[in-house]
């Protein structure tokens, strides 16, 4: 459906708690650990949270889900991810503990899927940065729970300005 000005008018869903964890969305991935967010949900795990986590990503959103959508009118979904979306390197945190680079790499691969499907199922994308380095809010949602520390080092905001140009290409 478009306006009067030829624009789309949208009607969308967010697709959180996916690429970017929010305890609140999955308590059961946070049973039995300290963790509050994505970010120390890995650094707590370690190695065990690449199985954990991809299962979580195989599990909460599929094609069938897109299309789903896509029968109900809705044309556009909007995909949260973190500023580790394409893998190391990224700036370290001191959150990080004791490995510089703690997230679960191939959520990339989780996200291409995730174009594919909404181009079949005619569904437009909105890409949304919602975890910069160091948390841009303080919740959950922006990686480290508490901390907001974006602002605080051009590291992290230059490295948020070139990830979103090489998420546009």
């Amino acid at each position: 459906m478009t306006s009067g000005h030829g624009l789309r008018r949208l009607r969308g869903v967010n697709l959180g708690g996916w690429l970017v964890l929010e305890k609140w969305m999955s308590p059961s991935l946070f049973a039995g650990l300290a963790a509050t967010d994505e970010t120390t949900f890995c650094a707590e795990l370690g190695r065990d949270a690449g199985r954990r986590l991809r299962a979580h990503w195989q599990r909460w959103i599929g094609r069938e889900d897109f299309l789903w959508l896509a029968e109900r009118g809705i044309n556009a979904v909007r995909i949260p991810v973190g500023h580790w979306i394409l893998g190391p390197p990224y700036p370290f945190h001191p959150v990080y503990g004791s490995s510089p680079h703690p997230f679960v790499e191939g959520g990339i691969d989780v996200l291409d899927a995730a174009m594919r499907w909404a181009r079949e199922a005619g569904l437009g994308v909105l890409l949304d940065l919602h975890a910069a380095p160091g948390c841009q809010n303080g919740f959950d949602n922006g990686g480290i729970k508490d901390v907001c520390d974006w602002h605080t080092q051009d590291e992290y905001v230059d490295f948020s300005v070139e990830l979103l140009g090489r998420l546009a290409a």
